[in-house]
């Protein structure tokens, strides 16, 4: 046999324990060095089971394995259990004269321990057998000695590692199952997944979530780790009942370390069946989910034994995985509490909704406005597609509201979208949603606008503005009642009713070729136009105190109404942005207005702001008839033409009543003309502010 010097034996473990990434290994190498320097046939590295009282052989050299794990030295029994015992190492060349020797092979005639103590504890022993009498010295019972010192300070390192790595595991794990209950709302699915982590990064052996079911009274599984469907409906247990109930009851966590042997474990749903190893070796480990002081059930996991194993840690990982639990299931209820909440609110909303676009609550008597309502009543509970048209601000998507909301659809979705307010490159998203990965920033699943309004309306607004390849695919939904995401090769079918707005002239951006032709008929099934405000003056008086009374309660004002000279004011104007400006002209004026009644110096700021705005159709118009003051034949200055008759009937006043009108007539178009801003009339009229005061005083001019 070679021989092997020493010093240098101890030196290459040194070397092998500061740069060696495979402590089991070492051990090994460790063992190896012994036999080789006491040259004997066997030995073994053994290490205390304090729970046990045994010595367990870690790694063996010419031993019969199956002998070795059947035999069981206890500590303090036989040479070795001595040594482990005292930590005193013992050489005997002669075993038959120790009384202490238990004979494990007949052959075995010299023994040597060397016990493996790291800080004063007492953590195995390496020991040598030889067939020969007088096989060991005391040079070699120190060297071995050595050596099992280093080999106790590399098994403890092996299991500072060790729990280090199982640390980090659990450490991982919990951040992935923090990372699936941050990721749905799904009770469900976060039962499940938080299963299938334990499971797949920490090979917990089987496991299950048993909640409370209070109508029940009874615990049942409602997630589980390596159990089929009919085992999992087995999984129910009264408080009290088994460990799970026990452990419910108690609100104690627990560490079963021999389920099998436990009295309490009733194995109902058939757990000790699927592990092939000793039942006897399979731990159990129960945390209570907690949810202040209210229990809410037990979180179990099933692990089979090693001698690595830290079940103390695993329950304290269980314990925060039951934390979770206990955190998902107050969100989940949060929630659902918080749907029903939503849910009257929307059942309270769309009652309020459906009261305010009635059509008698749509402020209105002009002609025209009749003609649109009953236009309205007539298309509300069909399916066929609207087009409202009209100037900005006439207010197309309170019709649209209007027609929802007093139809069949009333109770499910109404869903609008601005299509001149989305970019082209997104709106197709926004309208027909995408799937996961079909573009750069698609990191999910989305659901467009017409799959959120199946069996609904959807409004889209400003339609004149959709790009023509969105148009096609608007023009298939309108045929196919169908939809196709983006990234899906999946066309699903849609329920849904389509009213389109626009200010645009459709017809002409089609003759463009700007707009579809075959998608503009499918939308103008009915067209509904909204009338301008200047087309419905008889409607002013009206919406202006609609919107008085509005403002004055919104703001908390105190404003009883609109002065004669305002009234007229706002008569006067020819509102290009319709009711929405007329709307916000009012709600400005309330909001900042320091008397009871609104005069016109509350407007006359809105009103010059305005000055940019195209030029009303104001035109010198012709005068109306001018009776002559003896009652002659009236006086129409507008033709041009003064007949010898309607001069007569001026007799003594044909200067004054003629360059009165004249004058008159010149200084109301000044006025209209340039805001009433009398500054630039008198510029216009080439004369002085005073003089322009003094006319209109004269005059009798009203503004």
């Amino acid at each position: 046999m070679k021989k092997f010097n020493p010093i240098q034996s101890i030196h290459e473990v040194a070397t092998a324990m500061n740069s060696t990434q495979d402590p089991d290994g070492l051990l090994e190498l460790i063992l190896d060095r012994c036999i080789q320097i006491c040259g004997v046939e066997s030995g073994s590295l053994m290490l205390i089971d304090e729970k046990n009282g045994v010595l367990d052989a870690v790694t063996s050299r010419g031993m019969n394995q199956q002998l070795l794990r059947e035999t069981k030295l206890k500590i303090g029994q036989g040479i070795t259990g001595v040594a482990a015992s005292t930590g005193k190492a013992k050489l005997v060349n002669d075993v038959s004269k120790d009384p202490d020797y238990i004979q494990v092979k007949e052959e075995i005639k010299s023994e040597l321990v060397a016990p493996m103590i790291v800080e004063d504890d007492i953590i195995g022993v390496i020991s040598l057998d030889s067939n020969r009498l007088n096989a060991f010295t005391a040079e070699m019972l120190e060297i071995v000695s050595v050596l099992a010192h280093q080999a106790g300070q590399i098994f403890k390192n092996l299991q500072t590692i060790r729990s280090l790595e199982q640390r980090t595991k659990i450490q991982a794990t919990l951040i992935e199952i923090s990372k699936v209950v941050s990721s749905t709302l799904d009770q469900n699915e976060v039962f499940d997944s938080i299963m299938v982590t334990m499971e797949k990064s920490l090979r917990l052996e089987k496991g299950s979530i048993v909640l409370f079911n209070k109508e029940e009274g009874l615990l049942r599984i409602v997630a589980a780790s390596g159990l089929s469907p009919e085992e999992i409906d087995k999984g129910t247990y009264q408080p009290g009942e088994g460990i799970t109930g026990k452990v419910f009851e108690s609100g104690e966590p627990i560490i079963i370390e021999s389920v099998a042997s436990h009295p309490d474990f009733l194995n109902r749903v058939g757990y000790l069946s699927h592990f092939k190893h000793d039942p006897h070796n399979v731990s159990l480990l129960c945390a209570p989910i907690l949810s202040e002081q209210t229990m809410l059930g037990v979180v179990n996991a099933f692990i089979v034994q090693n001698k690595h194993t830290d079940l103390k840690s695993f329950l304290d990982f269980l314990q925060v995985v039951a934390s979770i639990i206990s955190q998902s299931i107050k969100i989940q209820n949060l929630v659902e509490e918080a749907k029903k909440e939503i849910s009257r609110e929307n059942i309270q909303l769309k009652r309020e909704l459906k009261n305010k676009y009635k059509f008698g609550s749509l402020i209105g008597k002009a002609a025209s406005m009749e003609k649109m309502f009953e236009k309205i009543q007539l298309v509300a509970d069909s399916r066929a597609s609207v087009l409202i048209t009209g100037e900005s601000g006439t207010g197309k998507e309170m019709i649209a509201n209007a027609i929802h909301y007093n139809s069949s659809r009333s109770e499910n979705p109404f869903i609008k979208i601005n299509c001149a307010a989305i970019p082209e490159n997104l709106l197709e998203s926004e309208l027909f949603g995408h799937k996961k990965g079909s573009f750069t920033g698609a990191v999910t699943d989305k659901k467009g606008k017409f799959e959120l309004a199946d069996t609904g309306t959807i409004f889209l607004d400003e339609i004149g503005e959709m790009d023509l390849n969105l148009q096609s695919k608007l023009l298939r939904v309108l045929q196919e009642r169908e939809i196709e995401a983006i990234g899906s090769t999946k066309a699903k079918k849609v329920d849904v009713r389509i009213i389109a707005a626009t200010n645009a002239e459709l017809e002409q951006l089609v003759a463009e070729k700007k707009f579809r032709a075959d998608l503009f008929y499918r939308l103008n099934v009915v067209k509904i136009n909204t009338p301008a405000l200047r087309d419905r003056v008889e409607d002013i008086p009206l919406l202006m105190n609609h919107f008085l009374e509005k403002y004055t309660k919104d703001n908390n004002k105190v404003v009883k109404g609109i002065s004669r000279e305002a009234s007229k004011l706002l008569l006067k104007y020819r509102w290009p942005g319709n009711v929405r400006e007329l709307e916000n002209v009012i709600e400005r004026a309330v909001v900042l207005a320091q008397d009871e009644i609104l005069s016109e110096e509350d407007f006359s700021d809105i009103l010059s702001s305005l000055e940019d705005m195209p030029e009303h159709a104001t035109e010198v118009t012709q005068l109306n008839h001018v009776e002559s003051v003896s009652g002659a034949e009236p006086l129409d200055l507008g033709s041009g033409r003064l007949t010898p008759g309607q001069l007569d009937g001026l007799d003594g006043r044909a200067m004054e009543i003629v360059v009165s009108e004249v004058e008159s007539r010149l200084i109301q178009y000044a006025m209209k003309k340039f805001r009433y801003t009398k500054t630039r009339v008198a510029k216009f009229l080439g004369i002085n502010r005073n003089t322009l005061d003094k006319k209109i005083k004269e005059l009798n001019i009203e503004y």
